[in-house]
């Protein structure tokens, strides 16, 4: 009998954002660059910008946005009221669209998905987010951007992405990703000639990482983190791609990424749904933005600390289950990489 998942995100398909007034001050569709997708064509690939009331000589902090769905789907509209609560709170805010596809076999809701092309998408797509951040900072001064403080963000796929920013490099992508490497070139292809950048803090909302080691004392970024416990997608702690596809790999959720950011010594939040899937209803743009836009300042004032936040949904039966919940967050994470040790490695369906 096959198993049957669902491998679109609730992120950017099922969510439909409603009609907004366009901000006074913004720049739609911006080209940041072109490249060749998935079915061989030439892709342009555009941005839209939002920003704060905007005072002469000041720059502002960046936030950079990547849209949810599964890598096949999707589109920089879906974060336009994302990208208004952060500009309304004092960043510039910006939704990009990246290369999307790869070949999910003959039926896209079962586990016959080709890996390798699916790698190449997430691939192609990290490299499109690296190329975005290399233009916003080339034009740094026409936007107002103090490069200093530069963000990423996103929603499944794009929450992905977000975190790849901030953790792939070529040098780890040359190891480990030998044949994405080499068909597609460098993860960050203007990395020996433009002006270096950190990600200073993520928001991942229903994301995953492909290697929880990358996240160490060396590298960790704080992050804020939004997840349900049910989701069947991207699993909330640690398990397969649509957790019922043997033969897919390992993503590393949100949980076990609070566990290891917090062991390296770096702040995080972990908002979690208990019984809430995949992109949960209760983490609407307006409360996610708005925390996140909170604790990214918290990031900049050097008062950001980690804790957890558990949300109930009204269907769950909550008796018992909070203390439950604190009791795994606790949880050595060590342990539980040592139970998955040479299985972390790949890149993450998301």
């Amino acid at each position: 009998m096959k198993k049957y998942f669902f491998i679109t995100f609730v992120s950017a398909l099922l969510f439909v954002m409603p009609a907004f007034a366009m901000p006074a001050d913004s720049s739609m569709n911006v080209e940041y660059g072109s490249a060749k997708s998935f079915d061989g064509s030439t892709k342009k690939l555009t941005m839209d910008l939002f920003f704060p009331a905007r005072e002469k000589g000041k720059k502002y902090p960046l936030v950079i946005l990547m849209h949810g769905g599964g890598f096949v789907s999707g589109s920089k509209e879906a974060m336009k009221g994302h990208c208004r609560v952060l500009a309304d709170s004092g960043f510039i805010a910006v939704s990009i669209n990246y290369r999307k596809g790869w070949d999910q076999g003959k039926n896209p809701y079962t586990c016959e998905g080709d890996i390798e092309s699916f790698q190449k998408a997430v691939y192609r797509a990290t490299q499109d987010a690296y190329a975005a951040v290399h233009f916003l900072i080339d034009n740094s001064d026409a936007f107002a951007i103090d490069t200093s403080w530069i963000f990423s963000g996103g929603s499944s796929a794009g929450a992905v992405l977000a975190l790849n920013l901030a953790y792939l490099k070529n040098d780890y992508v040359k190891k480990h990703f030998k044949k994405a490497y080499k068909a597609l070139g460098s993860l960050d292809v203007a990395a020996d000639t433009k002006t270096p950048f950190t990600i200073k803090g993520i928001c991942s909302m229903w994301g995953g990482l492909s290697d929880s080691t990358l996240i160490n004392r060396k590298s960790a970024v704080p992050t804020i983190f939004y997840h349900g416990t049910s989701d069947i997608v991207v699993p909330y702690d640690i398990g397969r791609f649509g957790t019922v596809c043997d033969n897919y790999p390992y993503i590393f959720g949100s949980a076990c990424l609070y566990r290891q950011t917090v062991a390296a010594g770096k702040a995080a939040v972990l908002n979690t749904s208990v019984g809430g899937k995949h992109g949960p209803k209760e983490y609407w743009y307006k409360v996610t933005m708005s925390n996140t836009a909170c604790f990214f300042k918290k990031i900049m004032s050097n008062t950001a600390s980690a804790h957890s936040l558990t949300s109930f949904r009204s269907s769950e039966k909550t008796s018992g289950v909070s203390n439950q919940h604190e009791i795994f967050l606790q949880g050595s994470s060590l342990n539980i990489l040592k139970l998955h040790k040479g299985s972390m490695r790949n890149f993450i369906p998301a």
